[in-house]
């Protein structure tokens, strides 16, 4: 129950700002995007891709992840009430506590993929199919969409890919998992990879010219856990 009402209350608040909300970030967006629409400093690719807005304002989001993360509660208290029934020595408690966790851990992964799906269709939208913004997912699902949008712009042909992970990359402890994933997926699909490119908080992929230089990677820190959201 407290955590339903924590959830309601959450919404309400985030209901009651978003119009403020709106209003204040599409005019510092509109500034930036117009000021970003020059910044193109090694002439790759033009800057004429759409802009990003954030996920806290999408309230369909919100309210997946939220029952994600409940679902998420119940499994880990289902898992801890099972141990402890089977250090007690019973085995059937133990057995159907289990059981119960799996089916709160299946719900779980249900809403999150949800949450995931639904934020990605949003901001990808009417966008070029080389250009794809990893804005609300965590970083095991942004690695699938990636793996899937290169995949599918070697398909068509396409010479490049564009793929918005916002400014947070280069900040301490915003990129967690993310690092050796992109490593992965450079090597694999033996593609380049450089930051900042056509604007800042973007990823610039392009095909054929082997897996260049990462360097830049090391700059990036790896302290959060696989559940780290691309905000």
């Amino acid at each position: 129950m407290g955590n339903s009402q924590s959830i309601e209350k959450v919404g309400q608040a985030i209901k009651t700002g978003v119009d403020i909300y709106k209003t204040v970030k599409g005019q510092q967006d509109k500034l930036n995007h117009e000021q970003q629409q020059f910044h193109n400093p090694n002439n790759h690719v033009t800057a004429s891709h759409h802009i990003s807005y954030d996920v806290d304002d999408d309230e369909e989001y919100i309210r997946l992840r939220a029952l994600a993360h409940e679902e998420a509660e119940k499994r880990n208290s289902c898992y801890a009430k099972s141990q402890e029934a089977y250090k007690n020595g019973d085995g059937a408690e133990a057995k159907e506590l289990s059981n119960r966790g799996h089916e709160h851990d299946a719900l779980m992964k249900k809403y999150n993929k949800q949450a995931a799906d639904h934020i990605f269709a949003v901001k990808n939208q009417g966008r070029p199919a080389n250009e794809i913004d990893l804005h609300g997912l965590f970083v095991k699902e942004a690695s699938d969409k990636v793996e899937e949008a290169i995949q599918h712009c070697q398909q068509i042909g396409a010479k490049d890919l564009i793929i918005i992970v916002g400014k947070g990359l280069h900040s301490p402890g915003q990129i967690a998992k993310l690092k050796p994933a992109i490593i992965e997926l450079v090597k694999k699909y033996k593609v380049t990879c450089q930051p900042n490119i056509p604007n800042p908080g973007c990823l610039y992929v392009e095909f054929g010219k082997g897996t260049g230089d990462l360097s830049w990677l090391d700059q990036i820190t790896d302290k959060l856990d696989d559940q780290c959201v691309i905000m």
